[in-house]
């Protein structure tokens, strides 16, 4: 069979690797987003599916507009999917109706739950303790299209959305294979999604970092540290610095709500409902250093 995949962040390359070395699959084309400035010095850096893609030996194209996208692929004949898997470009109704199978989309999450752009972190910022992907046929609707194949995957304690987006990466690789074999031989089809349960998430942003101890349980701060790491990260301001939040640890004990408690090794910070501990800390403009090592030079002050 012959595909066009389109993907951009690190979560699509597992599945690109996997789809490569299907002796019944063929790879027409990699799409992917435009090179992007990244870091404080702004190096124009490539996606990590191109990367991947160029070591493979595939062709990579990168579109900058729907209209570039149109032109491209009118060039290609005789597809039988898309592969599509966060690409970060919305695609026509036009161009989805044109590979004869469709195309077929992986969501990280069990749909229709957390339709939209951050459904893993959405899971660890909800507290869940079961996730996993689904692979359905794209509509023209956001995550609308009936589902192939929804599989359950745990989510553990220790889990942040760097952990667990590399596992449900692996996980959506080791079942796409077999759905696109069963749907190309017209052995699977797919069911329509009961869209009066659908829930939704939305992008986040850099500024939902910053932690007010005040209104958050310290639960719900354990959750957004999982859920942002590591991008955007959590972070609070002390003595008028950003001091960001690399691990930590809850209690039920309870303090003053955003009272930070000072000892020679621990931190404690007062909550809406229970006490959070940091446990690894980045002071502004330093390294990571353990809470006792960030301890022992603020005390000195």
């Amino acid at each position: 069979m012959k595909i066009i995949y389109f993907g951009t962040p690190e979560f699509a390359v597992k599945p690109l690797e996997i789809l490569s070395k299907q002796e019944d699959i063929e790879i027409l084309s990699v799409i992917t987003q435009p090179d992007k400035p990244v870091g404080r010095k702004q190096i124009l850096t490539p996606p990590p599916v191109k990367t991947t893609a160029l070591e493979l030996g595939l062709e990579v194209l990168q579109p900058n507009s729907k209209k570039e996208l149109k032109e491209i692929l009118q060039k290609y004949k005789n597809v039988d999917f898309f592969v599509v898997i966060a690409y970060g470009m919305i695609l026509t109704k036009e161009a989805l109706a044109m590979p004869k199978f469709g195309a077929i989309n992986v969501h990280p999450s069990l749909l229709p739950k957390y339709r939209g752009a951050s459904p893993i972190q959405e899971a660890l910022l909800q507290g869940d303790q079961i996730t996993g992907v689904s692979i359905m046929k794209m509509d023209d609707q956001m995550d609308h299209g009936p589902v192939y194949l929804v599989k359950k995957f745990p989510i553990s304690p220790l889990d942040t959305y760097e952990t667990l987006s590399k596992q449900l990466s692996a996980f959506s690789s080791d079942l796409l294979p077999q759905v696109l074999k069963d749907t190309y031989n017209n052995e699977f089809s797919p069911i329509r999604q009961p869209h009066d349960q659908a829930t939704y998430c939305q992008k986040i942003s850099k500024e939902e970092g910053k932690i007010d101890f005040t209104i958050l349980a310290a639960r719900e701060i354990l959750n957004r540290l999982r859920a942002y790491t590591p991008w955007p990260g959590i972070y609070t301001i002390l003595d008028g610095k950003k001091l960001s939040i690399l691990e930590g640890e809850i209690s039920e004990e309870n303090n003053t709500p955003g009272k930070f408690i000072f000892d020679k090794k621990t931190l404690k910070i007062g909550t809406k409902s229970g006490t959070f501990m940091p446990k690894k800390v980045q002071p502004e403009g330093k390294n990571p250093m353990l809470i006792q090592d960030f301890l022992n030079g603020y005390n000195s002050k």
